[in-house]
């Protein structure tokens, strides 16, 4: 009887141990997935609450800009306000900008600014040439906090302020020849220096404004292609000593960055286009590299999509010990390993996205379809729907080169718009 008893007891206990290890497994599956809030706007922001910039629109005409804390304030812009491109909130401070720069708190305006770049034409004549100089507007295209300083992208510049845009310190990057380096790419991180994309670069500046290190990322990988021109071209070449190859070597692999974090190592994000069949194939693609530049991983995720139907936007967002990382339509998930955890593909106009409490929160844009119907026009509102896939990543063998550039202080400052104080603009601002 004993017997019996112990077995019943052993067995029940292996039962219930089982049972244990599956709903661990479950409960650490399911905590790998997050689930999608849709809300329409351009930008979004969330911290301690959830921020939109958006426009008043409907399907005929674009409306006035608002900037609202979802299930609280609600502020309406002059319609003349250019804010179109970032969102951000630091600790209760809300930043909205584009040509113009709104600070926000507590639901109401603080300021309204410009930051304003010194340039110099010259007219007059070749021998006499007479310097004028004028104001140039930076449109901003993205900003960072380190807790006490803003540093704002603007494509062409990188400028330093204090939270009120009292400006410290602005830069342009250079190549080593001197020539302009051409426009960066929308998104900015700073942690113990400022990093910013171009193509299939990545750049490291101190906090000073100094250039730290740039490099370029390069397939490791080659291909053999064959030289495809025609052969009259090739029979003439031939006759004038010249002997065109009929392959040529290729990387396998081009990348183009759209996206950078920085912590306690940095991850660039964007597409990789992938030259070994025929027809290019473009892969999302995420990197891992140390703070000095050393590449410490890179992976493919393996969907594909055609060229027109991807946009260079992007964002990676770190999640304890995930990232989230969003480029065009797709929203995959990495550990800090590079190991896959999720992959959504969204369907539908996006234009930002944040997260919190294991929610990602979508800004979509209103975008509409048109057709005639008994020769009157009808919309209709493109939604968006989220599609989890099942895929897998795949690690490609990147190299990273030093590149030779050189950064170029320049004078900017800020004022206030159009001369104004926000108390002199009375009613072209309310809050619902």
């Amino acid at each position: 009887m004993n017997r019996m008893l112990l077995l019943v007891c052993i067995v029940v206990i292996i039962f219930v141990a089982s049972l244990y290890v599956f709903q661990s497994s479950k409960m650490k599956h399911e905590s790998s997935d997050y689930r999608f809030e849709i809300i329409e706007g351009e930008k979004i922001s969330v911290n301690n609450g959830i921020y939109v910039l958006g426009f008043t629109e409907n399907c005929t005409e674009r409306g006035t800009p608002y900037i609202k804390m979802i299930n609280s304030w609600n502020l309406t812009l002059d319609e003349d306000f250019w804010i179109s491109n970032v969102v951000k909130c630091f600790d209760g401070r809300i930043y909205a900008a584009g040509a113009d720069i709104l600070k926000i708190e507590n639901g109401k305006v603080v300021w309204i600014k410009d930051l304003v770049a010194k340039e110099v034409i010259y007219e007059g004549t070749r021998e006499n040439p007479i310097p004028v100089e004028y104001g140039d507007f930076l449109s901003v295209f993205d900003i960072e906090s380190d807790g006490e300083f803003l540093y704002f992208n603007t494509r062409d510049r990188v400028v330093k302020t204090d939270e009120d845009l009292n400006v410290i310190w602005a830069i342009k990057i250079k190549s080593e020849s001197d020539i302009r380096f051409g426009d960066l790419s929308d998104d900015i991180s700073v942690s113990d220096g400022i990093y910013l994309t171009k193509g299939n670069k990545i750049i490291k500046l101190s906090k000073d404004g100094k250039l730290e290190w740039a490099l370029l990322l390069k397939s490791k990988e080659k291909i053999k292609r064959e030289v495809n021109i025609p052969e009259e071209k090739r029979k003439m070449a031939e006759r004038e000593g010249e002997k065109i190859p009929e392959f040529e070597e290729l990387p396998r692999y081009s990348i183009d960055l759209c996206a950078i974090y920085a912590g306690d190592n940095v991850y660039a994000a964007g597409l990789a286009d992938d030259h070994l069949c025929e027809s290019t194939e473009i892969h999302p693609f995420l990197a891992k590299l140390s703070r000095d530049g050393e590449i410490l991983w890179a992976k493919i995720v393996n969907v594909t999509y055609p060229e027109s139907q991807y946009v260079m936007e992007g964002k990676i967002i770190k999640d304890g010990k995930r990232f989230i990382t969003w480029v065009s339509n797709c929203v995959f998930v990495f550990d800090e390993n590079g190991d896959l955890i999720n992959f959504y593909l969204i369907k539908g106009p996006i234009s930002d996205l944040d997260l919190e409490d294991g929610t990602i929160y979508v800004a979509s844009p209103v975008v509409c379809r048109e057709w005639l119907e008994n020769g009157e026009e009808k919309f209709e509102r493109v939604g968006v729907e989220v599609e989890e896939k099942s895929c897998s990543a795949t690690q490609i063998d990147i190299l990273t080169e030093k590149l030779k550039l050189k950064v170029e202080n320049v004078e900017c400052y800020s004022k206030n718009w159009e001369e104004t104080t926000y108390e002199q603009l009375g009613s072209s601002l309310h809050v619902t």
